[in-house]
């Protein structure tokens, strides 16, 4: 199956570099630019369905990328928990032992770990199989975090070193087979 994930326009805590987590942020003039030219390179798809976050920034993004669907809101696909994180530098966030833990599910300060997240999307992906056909097309409308949880699962890839690595800007789409 071919799953489709945009990660949502740019917001302002994107452009100082401030990872928001779960707060309901709209995203900014360049973020609603940014869906419009999605739009633009997915015009001419069709999707099975489309699932969305429930988070402001993606349903507004999804608003704009595909306005002729009707869309699912998934609290799945939710951004990370930060507890009280919120507000760090994602380098700062980087550089915290347990914030690309596996084992762990929350770190001290109450922020999701990347194995928390990669749980949730895992339940995403075995509840999508059971109800779709293998030549369906999903599009999922989210946020990095969760973009990099399915490139992790459907690669295979298990080496917290490696989740650094991995990007998903705000104007990109990327395709996972799952």
């Amino acid at each position: 199956m071919k799953i489709y994930v945009i990660r949502h326009g740019e917001t302002n805590s994107n452009l100082a570099g401030i990872v928001s987590g779960r707060s309901d942020e709209e995203l900014n003039e360049n973020g609603i630019k940014q869906a419009q030219d999605i739009n633009l390179k997915i015009a001419d798809m069709k999707f099975a369905d489309v699932y969305v976050s429930p988070m402001k920034r993606t349903i507004q993004t999804a608003e704009i990328v595909v306005p002729e669907y009707k869309y699912i809101i998934d609290d799945r696909l939710a951004e990370r928990e930060l507890g009280k994180l919120k507000g760090y530098s994602i380098e700062q966030l980087w550089d915290m032992p347990d914030w690309n833990s596996l084992e762990n599910k929350r770190m001290p300060e109450g922020a999701e770990t990347f194995g928390a997240g990669r749980e949730r999307v895992a339940e995403f992906i075995a509840d999508v199989k059971k109800k779709y056909k293998e030549d369906d097309i999903l599009l999922i409308v989210t946020h990095s975090f969760i973009s990099r949880c399915f490139w992790s699962i459907s690669n295979d890839i298990d080496d917290p070193r490696a989740f650094e690595n991995f990007k998903h800007k705000n104007e990109t789409v990327k395709l996972y087979y799952i």
